[in-house]
């Protein structure tokens, strides 16, 4: 008897720390529906505005896919500009409100959108043509920017100045690290600890482009 009540609760416990260990469900990808890894490849629907999550061998389908077809693969490439800056003055022209936002030309709309993340999730404004322009005219990599994947990641909360060219999956995750860590009226040190670690991935991954505009 003593033996049974002594074991019950160990084995009470021993389960719980089975539940608790338990992983999510796998990932799958969206087309096929195989098995794919923590990191995995994305498709963007642009029409939509959705991720997918993609197997390599779907993914590599859309690899150089034009605007015809409905998805698009996201490159992996992480770019930091090197030579790059956007003052104050050009800043607040974009009227974007505050310094963390990311840009892209949407093949659907035929504009360049700017989408700043919020504790209600991600906000867009089109950005006027002659403004775009004039930013793009600061880097040389901002002329090779893919509709639709690739977007300008712009980091100037608490005096950063973090400029990158990332693939578009990359904001939604900044996006979704706001909206998961938001807290009070400005946010939090537990959300502005998580941007830091955020942005010092993306260097660890990037690589420099240089400017050829400065060459």
């Amino acid at each position: 008897m003593n033996t049974m009540l002594h074991r019950a609760p160990v084995r009470g416990l021993a389960a719980l720390r089975r539940l608790s260990e338990r992983r999510p469900p796998e990932e799958r990808c969206e087309l096929c529906s195989a098995r794919v890894a923590e990191t995995h490849q994305h498709l963007v629907d642009p029409e939509r505005r959705r991720l997918l999550c993609a197997c390599e061998a779907c993914a590599i389908l859309f690899a150089h896919a034009g605007t015809a077809t409905r998805y698009r693969r996201v490159p992996r490439d992480i770019r930091q500009l090197a030579g790059f800056e956007i003052d104050d003055v050009l800043w607040n022209s974009l009227a974007i409100p505050i310094g963390l936002a990311f840009c892209f030309r949407s093949s659907v709309s035929h504009t360049v959108l700017a989408v700043y993340p919020s504790p209600a999730g991600p906000t867009e404004a089109a950005v006027e043509e002659e403004d775009w322009r004039e930013v793009a005219a600061l880097h040389s990599a901002l002329g090779t920017l893919t509709e639709d994947v690739e977007a300008l990641l712009v980091n100037r909360v608490k005096g950063a100045r973090d400029y990158y060219i990332v693939p578009i999956d990359e904001c939604y995750k900044l996006a979704a690290i706001v909206r998961r860590h938001w807290s009070g009226f400005s946010g939090g040190d537990e959300l502005w600890e998580q941007i830091r670690l955020f942005f010092e991935g993306l260097q660890e991954r990037s690589r420099t482009e240089r400017n050829a505009l400065n060459a």
